[in-house]
């Protein structure tokens, strides 16, 4: 049976403007519960992606348990499509045969973010689709060096002139070889896995501050690229719900709204705490951090930071950025957790938790500041505010029952602030902020050097500009070389001045 029978024409068709259903709700109101139970109770054709593996298992999981103890009734089938199971066939495959080829007419397809995204609209047609927690991919960017791997990246994409000056859309040429990501990997390390992975979906596409390939080898290019995947993505699907308390002023929400073509309604989900803790934020220092910072002077302040928590027996869950990892491991005792902790429900036992962190704008994000028009801060509050948020209510207060103490270590104070004002205005009333002195870190003044984020840009001209620019220092060297052959001749008195030449006196 194919998908396509089990609808009438006028739910087939792909449609100009999408609804989108946000449910909004602290971490812990019920929102991914919504999700699920809906699935099981409406018979139709669902995807629900979550963010990682381990969530897909944990949904699977808990649908098969809840259809188990259904007393009545016709039970939905469930399918679970992920990268890390034993099968051959790529999950995009697969994702795609289970789709169009149903096994019921009720069926619940359980897999990632990532999968969901590599769909095209075609690919969704009366289908309902259910995202749990905001997809943290979607909106991508980075710079990467082409210098010895242009030709292969020719060979492989046309370079489609996008609707933004300066920017073109990798389109996958028709007489293009297929290429593995192992082979890619062998050849030119992990910078262009992402850019093949994404470039290669039909659900998304890659852009590159880039008009001929040949302009990738001027030496010390970076080529700046680009994936901004929004809503309006998934226009093809039947219904469209996303649980996610941090929506509004996601990266997301800014890339779908200046795309257009979805409306967006937002729905409360669950009902309000019923305890309130009493939630305390300490900071350490009255500067930004950020990982240039950490990576240079910052250094003293993060060991100071990690023997204070290994002093006053910090048990926790905690985190940091992979480049000040090694400052904490072996000092804090609580189980280390990655930032973005989207989804899980596995560390609700602790009372605390420590996260020294930063994910402020970078010089690659310059690329999405553009395509969306936001600025540095906007950026910083989709990102690591959001990153700070998921993380501290994955502990004892994702409980909407909780009322006891609970204590959380962030760097300095204006995270802190932020964070005080995100918590409140998630439900949580009794939050304050405490000063950290035992460090000593208060008094510490950041030094800055111009703008970080600008700093080694280099202006990458095109392979022309450089043809032009080996032409004119050419031209240079041998003027200088002229000069300097003329200089010793002066000097030894050989030199003859440039005119018409002596006649000779010989008869």
């Amino acid at each position: 049976m194919r998908r396509t029978e089990l609808f009438q024409p006028d739910n087939r068709a792909i449609r100009d403007e999408l609804t989108c259903v946000v449910l909004a709700g602290p971490p812990g109101s019920g929102k991914s519960t919504a999700l699920i139970l809906e699935a099981i109770d409406a018979p139709g054709i669902y995807i629900i992606a979550a963010p990682r593996i381990d969530l897909v298992e944990e949904h699977h999981a808990r649908l098969r348990a809840l259809i188990d103890d259904m007393d009545t009734g016709s039970r939905p089938t469930i399918l679970m499509i992920h990268s890390q199971q034993a099968v051959r066939e790529s999950v995009d495959r697969r994702l795609r045969e289970a789709l169009y080829e149903p096994v019921s007419t009720h069926l619940i397809i359980v897999t990632t973010h990532t999968a969901l995204m590599g769909l095209g609209e075609g690919d969704l047609v009366g289908c309902h689709v259910r995202i749990d927690e905001l997809p943290e991919t979607a909106i991508v960017a980075d710079e990467i060096g082409l210098g010895a791997s242009w030709p292969m990246m020719a060979a492989l994409y046309d370079l489609i002139p996008s609707r933004e000056p300066g920017w073109f859309r990798l389109s996958l040429r028709a007489d293009a070889k297929s290429i593995g990501l192992r082979q890619i990997l062998g050849d030119v390390g992990c910078s262009l896995v992402e850019v093949h992975r994404i470039a290669a979906s039909r659900g998304r596409i890659v852009e590159v501050d880039l008009a001929n390939w040949e302009d990738a080898s001027v030496s010390d290019r970076r080529v700046r690229w680009r994936s901004i995947w929004p809503l309006g993505s998934l226009r093809g699907c039947r219904s469209l719900k996303l649980a996610a308390a941090g929506y509004s002023g996601s990266l997301v929400d800014y890339a779908t709204r200046r795309a257009g073509g979805v409306r967006v309604e937002t729905l409360q989900a669950g009902a309000p705490r019923t305890g309130q803790p009493q939630i305390r934020i300490h900071f350490y220092t009255r500067h930004a951090g950020s990982t240039v910072w950490w990576a240079g002077d910052g250094r003293t302040c993060l060991a100071a930071i990690s023997k204070h928590l290994e002093k006053a027996g910090f048990e926790g869950y905690w985190s940091s950025n992979s480049s000040t990892r090694p400052y904490f491991v072996g000092r804090l005792d609580g189980p280390e957790c990655s930032p973005r902790l989207s989804g899980t429900n596995s560390l609700r036992h602790h009372e605390s938790c420590a996260i020294i962190y930063s994910a402020k704008a970078t010089r690659a994000d310059a690329a999405i500041i553009e395509a969306l028009g936001l600025d540095r801060d906007v950026v910083r509050a989709a990102r690591e505010d959001e990153d700070l948020l998921q993380f501290v209510t994955r502990g004892a207060i994702r409980d909407p029952a909780y009322a006891g103490g609970y204590d959380v270590h962030v760097y300095d104070c204006e995270q802190a602030g932020r964070l005080r004002n995100i918590l409140i205005a998630n439900g949580y009333d009794d939050v304050t902020i405490e000063t950290v002195d035992e460090p000593g870190l208060m008094a510490v003044v950041r030094q800055r050097h111009g703008s970080e984020a600008d700093a080694g840009i280099v202006d990458p001209g095109t392979a022309a500009d450089r043809r032009q620019r080996d032409r004119a220092r050419e031209a240079e060297r041998g003027r200088r070389r002229r000069d300097e052959e003329k200089n010793a001749r002066i000097a030894a008195g050989t030199y003859r001045p440039r005119g018409r030449p002596r006649r000779s006196n010989a008869v």
